[in-house]
């Protein structure tokens, strides 16, 4: 049953799109990536790699979208604590680095979907402790909590990758809970 999602066939040559994809994300940037180089590096003609996707784009936008709902699964997990949480998130981001460096560097869908999950939460916190905080103070330090965290891991997968996921996790829950300013 050639053709049908879901058959042997089908599982086979998205697999190794995909493979190859990844590993030129890791060679080049996104928008010098050809379809020609797809398919010579997964051992398929360009009809195959068309019979799945449109472009390039259409390609990282699949895998984008099952990375996300991936972690999005993870986020909902309310009964985490913020470490465990982390710990999952990063782990995730850590098993997809070709594909978490470029949603990071182009803030795709996974800074929206953190900024959604963590908003409600972040926000009751926030206001305990900036009490006198009009709702767009609170949405500034939202963005700073969100983007800095972004960078620190950006910044880990591409200079410090041996580092694991469960220490970057415990080094943002310290940063979290230090308060730099505090004197001794």
């Amino acid at each position: 049953m050639a053709g049908v999602a879901g058959n042997r066939r089908t599982i086979y040559s998205k697999n190794v799109i995909r493979q190859a994809f990844q590993e030129l994300l890791l060679e080049k940037e996104f928008e010098k990536i050809t379809i020609k180089e797809i398919a010579e590096r997964a051992d398929i003609n360009r009809g195959t790699f068309y019979k799945y996707y449109k472009d390039t784009a259409a390609l990282l936008e699949e895998i984008e979208t099952e990375l996300v709902r991936e972690i999005s699964g993870n986020l909902q997990q309310e009964s985490l604590s913020l470490d465990l949480w982390l710990s999952k998130l990063l782990t995730i981001l850590y098993e997809n680095p070709s594909t978490t460096h470029l949603i990071l560097l182009n803030n795709s869908h996974l800074l929206n979907l953190l900024m959604t999950e963590i908003k409600p939460e972040t926000f009751k916190r926030f206001a305990l402790y900036f009490k006198e905080a009009t709702t767009e103070e609170l949405e500034l330090c939202l963005s700073y909590f969100v983007c800095g965290s972004i960078g620190l891991i950006e910044h880990w997968l591409k200079a410090f990758p041996e580092m694991a996921p469960d220490a970057v996790a415990a080094l943002l829950i310290q940063i979290f809970t230090t308060n730099v300013y505090e004197r001794e």
